[in-house]
């Protein structure tokens, strides 16, 4: 419905008329002398106003057909397109002489064990921008009857030995890090894989950085639908059996993931599997395994929350940002394709001092379950369990504005062997969103 909006003291509009009132008068005759022609003189001066009254919405698409804000984003069209992401600024502080090489900001456990093993007992200090983040969100109303969304986002981790460095212009490359979109219940493209809960992720600022939580993203089809106190989700993704920049691409199906969620007013419970097939065409060979993971998310006192997940089988690259390889490396050396299956479990607390203030404990701890076939030329370095400890606190100004210190610990154990490695590191970082 039309709505027109009227000026409440109509100052142009009396100003028009009263510039106007000596044509009138002397069009009127001798209308001041008598009372009808005082109101035929009223009457103009009201039609005069109607005239110069526009409405609001017919104003609005003259000035602009196309182009208008709607909610949160832009309209173009039939097309609300969102523009977010964030700044983060990182400084971290590590034992044994690891300072961020490069800038590089995506820590894994196998250069943490490293660093532990290396001898050297001072700490080195680096500074980042690199896990900044800029997204694009767009969402189509009724196509083909249902709502199109899409959305991209990038950052610029791509590598320590990417092009780029910290000499003179900390110059670096932007790199794809999800990129879908989500028509009728089902979603195509890159995003976390269905195989991870990040309702259970714990809130830590090396995030993803924990021993043994599921924290990928890949390509993949996946169709969402309604379930008994939540969801199911069931989707094919990327299948990869390779190990750094080695990648056999020789898989013949893909990865099958399905994940039930249930969620209540007593928290956020989810239970997933994984069936997966490990290749080798040089060996001929074909291994078909799985792995399975359950996780929580449950409020505790207040706007505190437990975070658990637990996750078993033939992981692999799946878990702890690719600690240990899919299959026994020395196995598959003879021509033997033998998954290495691992167990991992997570565990965090986040606790609200206030409005403002939090702090997050999160301990998680990741373990090779098979005998290897040679240690520790089975796997990517020398030990055979990880665990880590991250310990914050964080000040939250305003949701766009977050100030955080963090501690953690991690402590490797070396294969065949009762010794171990600890590795340690400081950081502090601002995220500004926008």
């Amino acid at each position: 419905m039309t709505t027109t909006t009227r000026f409440q003291t109509r100052p142009l509009v009396r100003a028009v008329a009263l510039a106007g009132l000596p044509l009138v008068i002397m069009g009127s005759g001798s209308a001041l002398a008598q009372g009808s022609e005082l109101e035929e003189l009223r009457q103009r001066v009201q039609q005069l106003e109607s005239r110069l009254e526009v409405p609001a919405e017919s104003k609005m698409e003259e000035e602009n057909n196309y182009l208008r804000r709607d909610g949160n984003g832009i309209r173009i069209g039939n097309t609300t397109v969102t523009i977010g992401g964030f700044i983060k600024a990182d400084v971290l502080a590590g034992s044994n002489g690891n300072g961020w090489e490069n800038a590089y900001s995506v820590g894994l456990a196998r250069s943490f064990a490293n660093a532990a093993k290396n001898g050297e007992s001072d700490w080195k200090t680096g500074f980042s921008a690199r896990e900044s983040r800029l997204s694009l969100a767009t969402k189509t109303l009724d196509v083909a009857g249902h709502d199109l969304t899409t959305y991209l986002e990038m950052d610029f981790n791509q590598g320590a030995d990417a092009p780029g460095n910290e000499v003179v212009s900390n110059s670096y490359a932007p790199r794809l890090r999800q990129a879908y979109g989500s028509w009728n219940n089902w979603d195509f493209g890159q995003t976390h894989t269905t195989f991870s809960d990040l309702a259970a992720l714990p809130e830590i600022l090396d995030q993803g950085k924990q021993a043994a939580f599921v924290y990928i993203r890949q390509p993949m089809v996946r169709y969402n639908m309604a379930a008994p106190g939540g969801k199911l989700l069931v989707a094919l993704e990327n299948p990869e059996d390779g190990f750094g920049s080695n990648s056999y691409d020789d898989q013949s199906y893909p990865d099958l993931v399905a994940r039930y969620q249930l969620r209540n007013s007593y928290g956020i419970y989810s239970i997933a599997g994984l069936l997966r097939s490990l290749e080798d065409d040089a060996a001929d060979e074909t291994e078909v395994t799985g792995a399975v993971s359950v996780s929580a998310r449950i409020p505790t006192v207040g706007r505190d929350d437990l975070r658990l997940q637990y996750n078993y089988g033939a992981l692999g690259r799946y878990i702890g940002l690719f600690t240990y390889p899919d299959v026994d490396l020395a196995a598959q050396a003879g021509g033997d394709v033998k998954p290495l299956k691992t167990y991992g479990v997570t565990a965090a607390y986040r606790h609200h001092w206030n409005s403002s203030w939090r702090s997050n404990l999160s301990v998680s701890h990741l373990e090779i379950v098979d005998d290897l076939e040679a240690s520790p030329a089975g796997t990517l370095s020398y030990f055979d369990t990880s665990t880590s400890v991250h310990a914050n606190l964080l000040w939250s100004a305003h949701p766009k504005l977050t100030l955080g210190l963090e501690y953690a610990y991690w402590d490797f154990g070396e294969i065949a062997t009762s010794s171990r490695e600890q590795y340690e590191q400081v950081m502090g970082s601002a995220t500004l969103r926008f």
